[in-house]
This record gives C-alpha cells, sequence and structure tokens, in this order.
C-alpha cells in the first residue's frame, strides 16, 4: 500500500512529464519549421532576393517575405502574452492584410542577413517565452490575427506552420 501523499506526488510527476511533453513538441516543431525556411533561404542567390514569390498574403519578393516572417513572430508572441492576461480579443477594426503590409514596409531595406539576425532573436525570446509557460498556461485562449480562437499551444504551432508555409511559397516559386 502506497504511503498517503505518495499518489499526489506520482500525479503530480505525471503531469510534470506531460507539460514537458508538450513544450518539447512545441520546441521540435519550431526547430523542424525554422531548419526548412534556413535551408531554402540559403539557397537563394542575390537577385532571388528581389523577385516575386507567390504568396498567401500578398504579392511580395522573397526579402519581404522574410521580413513579413520576422515581424509576424513578434507579433505572435505579443498576442499570446495577451492571452495570458486574459486579452482574448482583438480591436474589431483590426485587420491582418494592412498590418502585415505595414509591417513589412517598416522593414523595407533591411538585407537578408538582418532579417535573419531579427528571426534568430525573435525565436530565442519566443522559446524564452514558452520555457516560462505553464500547464495552465498552453490551454488559455484568444483570438489569432487571423480572427479564429486559438489555445497559446495552438499559436506556438502555428508560428511554425505560417513558417513553413512561406518557405514553401518561396520554394516552389523560386525552385530553390
Amino acid at each position: 500500500m502506497e504511503k498517503p501523499g505518495r499518489s499526489r506526488e506520482v500525479m503530480l510527476a505525471r503531469l510534470k512529464s506531460e507539460m514537458a511533453d508538450r513544450k518539447e513538441a512545441i520546441r521540435k516543431h519550431l526547430e523542424t519549421t525554422r531548419a526548412i525556411l534556413l535551408g531554402v533561404v540559403s539557397r537563394l542567390s542575390a537577385e532571388d532576393w528581389n523577385r516575386p514569390v507567390a504568396s498567401s498574403e500578398g504579392a511580395w519578393t522573397a526579402q519581404q517575405a522574410l521580413a513579413h516572417l520576422a515581424t509576424a513572430e513578434a507579433g505572435q508572441i505579443a498576442i499570446g502574452r495577451r492571452m495570458l492576461t486574459g486579452e482574448a480579443r482583438l480591436r474589431d477594426d483590426f485587420d491582418l492584410n494592412y498590418w502585415n503590409q505595414r509591417q513589412v514596409e517598416k522593414l523595407k531595406g533591411w538585407s537578408p542577413a538582418e532579417l535573419l539576425n531579427d528571426l534568430g532573436a525573435s525565436r530565442q525570446t519566443l522559446l524564452s517565452w514558452i520555457d516560462g509557460l505553464s500547464e495552465a498556461d498552453l490551454d488559455k485562449s484568444g483570438q489569432h490575427g487571423r480572427g479564429d480562437i486559438v489555445t497559446v499551444e495552438q499559436l506556438c504551432f502555428r508560428i511554425g506552420e505560417h513558417e513553413a508555409e512561406h518557405a514553401k511559397e518561396i520554394w516552389q516559386t523560386l525552385g530553390k
């Protein structure tokens, strides 16, 4: 027979393990999708950066698509932080396409190397933020920029999916 309190300790250990597994799954997903993006952009020539890329979010060059990803990750981290504080909704007049275009314009003139450095910094911020999340935090929800309601965990996976989507668009358009 187990000592009183032992089953509580086992249950807590199991919960910590499950939470670690959820966070590890997010980290692995983000690592995989970042590797895909870096693999694609590492093949781009200087001319390729200024070539148009067929994108689900607008007619951008490869460099603008990378600028979009750099600003999008930081923006999604901000959405996640608002979810944790209970700010679950975006403003009624929020326009994702306008927001994305404005963010890309702000980084006009940044070199691919600068954009990649910024992506690296935002990823470190994201991973540090994820490390600090509790099990309950992963299940909190709010409105994503696309308008749908997602959990913090789903938001983290969406960041990677978004990156992989644009990497695929660059690869398919430029054949890289």
